[in-house]
């Protein structure tokens, strides 16, 4: 049994306007008179006579079908004679959320035998605001054809030029949900594009991690991770610094340090230095000598071959090494802190890095000297 769709006549009414001239009275009172399936023949030959009435008359002749089947039927008629406008608006009338995913699923589902369908989806990219745009998801999912396929690549992997498009972050939602992980290598291309023209970047690397994410409740696969890991390294490395180092920053977020510790180059492609990057390292010695506040600063470079994204853990131990030079002085710590920079510095960075330090330490009040160390070397 069909289930019947109720259509608001007054929502159609204040949309589309009715026919300008007398021109199609026949057909179109005709068709008018038909109900359900009998609806699709009768719009056609409104068609033949005249397209631009068709479109006017579309939202009222929608109202005559009621049922699920027999809107989809009226809307391939319209699709296969070019009449789109009023069918890509049309999923705004029916308030059935439902009935109207059926609709958008059924005539995506017809695809893969008619070209037109795609042709009219990829239409409804160009031509409907976003959220119009939106309501054809169903289409989208179920449209199979060679030529969809292709498009939604091409498209997937053009973003444009804004930051936020929400057409765009739908279709590469949906081409996710159709190819799963197989969606990373045109993700990554179009994260690399996306921070060429400061586009949608953020809305590639949620559409990403989509593409691997796991059933609720269930952890992601080794494959799936290690998948993941790859297309994240390969874009970082073609993308600017900034973008590359939250990419990086990502990756060890998510417990992948080695592959963090891989984008390093193409983050501070200035800053490799005899196969190492030199970190700035200051562990402070500090107490209460003679009444008066002194903090010893011991300065060390630590050189580390790129292995790590995050160093001062594994830093901590030969920063920690160095004499005491403090005597007959009641300390601030037994232990002292280290300090270590959040990035490798450049030829002058640990002078810089020692000076910010200091002015810190002179600020609280104390007399603070420089003790410079032989280097920290991390294997």
């Amino acid at each position: 049994m069909k289930r019947l769709i109720a259509l608001p006549v007054l929502a159609a009414a204040a949309l589309f306007s009715a026919p300008a001239s007398a021109a199609c009275e026949k057909e179109v009172a005709a068709a008018q008179k038909q109900e359900g399936a009998a609806v699709a023949p009768a719009f056609k030959k409104v068609i033949e006579c005249d397209a631009k009435i068709a479109k006017q008359t579309f939202p009222t002749l929608l109202q005559k079908t009621a049922d699920v089947e027999s809107i989809v039927a009226l809307s391939m008629v319209a699709i296969n004679n070019d009449v789109w406008n009023p069918v890509w608006e049309m999923l705004s009338l029916i308030k059935d959320y439902d009935a109207r995913d059926e609709v958008a699923a059924a005539i995506g589902g017809k695809c893969a035998e008619n070209e037109k369908v795609v042709s009219f989806l990829q239409g409804a990219y160009f031509g409907l605001r976003d959220i119009e745009f939106s309501r054809w998801e169903g289409a989208l999912v179920t449209c199979k054809a060679e030529s969809f396929d292709a498009w939604m690549v091409s498209t997937v992997e053009s973003p444009p030029a804004k930051q936020y498009d929400e057409k765009y972050s739908k279709v590469a939602e949906i081409y996710v949900k159709r190819n799963g992980v197989d969606s990373l290598e045109s993700l990554s291309k179009a994260g690399v594009k996306a921070a060429e023209n400061n586009g949608p970047f953020d809305a590639v690397l949620i559409a990403m991690d989509s593409a691997v994410a796991p059933e609720l409740g269930a952890d992601i696969s080794a494959d799936d991770q290690a998948a993941l890991e790859t297309a994240l390294v390969s874009m970082a490395k073609s993308l600017p610094p900034e973008q590359a180092r939250s990419i990086a920053d990502r990756l060890s977020n998510a417990g992948s340090a080695s592959a963090a510790a891989s984008l390093l180059p193409a983050i501070y492609p200035d800053r490799l230095r005899g196969g190492s990057f030199v970190y700035g390292g200051i562990a402070i010695e500090s107490g209460e000598c003679k009444g008066e506040k002194t903090a010893i600063l011991h300065v060390a470079e630590v050189h580390e071959p790129g292995k790590r994204y995050l160093i001062a853990e594994d830093a901590n131990a030969g920063m920690s090494a160095f004499s005491p030079k403090l005597k007959k002085c009641e300390m601030d710590e037994e232990t002292w802190p280290v300090i270590i920079s959040a990035e490798p510095l450049s030829d002058d960075g640990v002078d810089n890095f020692y000076a910010t330090i200091e002015a810190q330490w002179t600020e609280k009040g104390y007399e603070v000297k420089r003790r410079d160390e032989d280097k920290v070397v991390l294997d």
